[in-house]
């Protein structure tokens, strides 16, 4: 992954927060995965790069800010509605850390796509269970799948939405 992201992004200083977010994601996903819990240190660690990005590009520090609520206090509302049923809280911690590193526009992109991979892999991963005779997982570990979303759109969120901008013609 750091020699994807050196590749597209080039050497400097994003890249290696790039490199320090993915490293964090990969822990994140699989300690996730394993005991659908994501541990508040890791969501730390993405808040505290956060803050270095917004340092270093401190002339785009409202895009950032914005981004650690964009999609984050949507998915609190939903965890205080549905009692922590439909979404964990380290989902919304981590999606305002994560808003905060990419800023607003990347987050939601980050969020679509999330849900997308989350919806598609999870549905698929029931249906091969039940094929094998297996007791069908209906629990979903959705950190993965945010942690694949904020990956793309920290590679590629900018080009998609100017791409899709472009495409709408915005």
């Amino acid at each position: 992954m750091y020699l994807i992201i050196f590749m597209i992004n080039g050497i400097n200083v994003d890249s290696l927060l790039y490199c320090l977010l993915f490293s964090t994601l990969i822990v994140l996903s699989v300690i996730d995965f394993r005991t659908y819990e994501i541990p508040v240190g890791l969501n730390i660690t993405i808040l505290a790069l956060g803050l270095i990005r917004v340092a270093v590009h401190y002339q785009d520090w409202l895009n950032h800010v914005i981004g650690l609520f964009a999609v984050s206090v949507l998915l609190w509302i939903i965890y205080q509605v549905s009692k922590g049923r439909a979404i964990g809280g380290g989902d919304v911690k981590l999606m305002a850390a994560a808003g905060l590193f990419l800023g607003w526009k990347n987050i939601i992109f980050a969020f679509c796509v999330g849900c997308i991979l989350g919806a598609v892999i999870h549905v698929a991963r029931m249906k091969l269970s039940e094929r094998k005779g297996q007791e069908a997982n209906h629990v979903l570990a959705m950190g993965p799948y945010l942690a694949a979303g904020i990956a793309i759109a920290t590679l590629f969120g900018d080009s998609f939405i100017s791409w899709y901008i472009a495409l709408c013609g915005f």
